[in-house]
């Protein structure tokens, strides 16, 4: 399974996760093109190599190893998970933040592999302390593990290959996300048995694990619903069968004298929304691409027409409606 893109749009553009794209690919392509000898001496020199971690030496490289990689599928899978999960998590949590996140998650994430390394010292010895780890994955497990607790309904356009059969699916984050970190446990614990492999699955455990924590301590979320006083059940469909289109998931929350609106449209634009507002009732379609909305719902109260406080942001339509007299 292959992510292609995921259907969350990000209101603000993620220049920090541009950025440290561009950072990895361009450390990646100067020692390659420096010849084999100096890009094999740069893994040692810029990988954390865990018995020099434990005896205080070169705690650098628990830094500078999150930008080298050791080729280039290692680079490419890496990179395809960063630029289709870091953008929401950015805009998440701003900018600066999300560099010391992305950095805080990448640092728990080698320190968990390095601890991993005692509990196979019966099976494979103290070979692996001298083994420098490498890879950004670790740090964008910690953005997997964020991106599964703020957004775990938003779907993940995944590339399925089964021998000669290819075809893309909607897989909801939860889904998507959770099967990943269960593969990652399952073959973690399984290294343990003395199975050898050039992954670090404990450093993606480790990371994942960080990112969860650090998104519970931090407090972000992907959306801030006011407290409610009534709430109504979600949009009922307009049409069934194979081509229908989805049901949104939605709230209609009913404060003093107006109705907010939460209504969730992942993989849709901005301008591709049609909100129709009647007396008691609200429809919104939306359509991009192949991903496509409509739903009608009863309001808890009569509202006028007019459409207030406007906004949509990482998929999630925000507005309110003023009771009518």
């Amino acid at each position: 399974m292959l992510p292609i893109y995921d259907e969350n749009r990000p209101a603000t553009k993620p220049y920090v996760n541009y950025a440290l794209i561009i950072i990895n690919i361009a450390v990646f392509l100067y020692f390659l093109l420096q010849g084999t000898g100096i890009f094999n001496s740069a893994l040692v020199f810029y990988g954390a190599i865990p018995i020099l971690i434990i005896n205080g030496e070169r705690l650098w490289s628990l830094f500078t190893s999150m930008f080298i990689h050791a080729d280039v599928i290692h680079l490419f899978g890496n990179m395809v998970f960063l630029w289709i999960f870091g953008d929401n998590i950015e805009d998440a949590l701003g900018h600066t933040n999300y560099v010391v996140f992305y950095l805080l998650g990448g640092l728990a994430a080698s320190l968990t592999h390095i601890a991993s390394l005692f509990v196979t010292l019966p099976s494979l010895g103290y070979a692996g302390f001298a083994i420098p780890a490498v890879g950004a994955s670790g740090a964008i497990s910690a953005v997997l593990g964020a991106y599964v607790l703020m957004y775990p309904r938003a779907r993940i356009r995944t590339l399925i290959f089964y021998f000669f059969f290819v075809t893309i699916v909607s897989i909801p984050a939860i889904f998507y996300l959770g099967f990943w970190f269960l593969y990652q446990l399952m073959m973690g614990v399984y290294s343990f048995t003395g199975f050898l492999s050039g992954v670090a699955f404990w450093a993606h455990i480790g990371g994942f694990i960080a990112g969860l924590l650090l998104i519970k301590i931090i407090g972000v979320k992907p959306k801030l619903k006011p407290p409610s006083s009534h709430r109504q059940k979600p949009f009922k469909p307009i049409a069934a069968g194979w081509h229908a289109p989805r049901i949104p998931f939605a709230d209609a929350i009913l404060v003093d004298d107006e109705v907010r609106l939460v209504i969730e449209l992942p993989g849709i634009e901005e301008g591709d929304i049609g909100i129709e507002v009647y007396e008691q009732e609200v429809v919104i379609s939306a359509r991009h691409g192949e991903t496509w909305y409509k739903g009608r719902m009863l309001l808890p109260a009569h509202v006028k027409p007019e459409i207030q406080n406007f906004s949509f942001r990482n998929g999630v339509l925000n507005f309110t409606l003023e009771k009518s007299p």
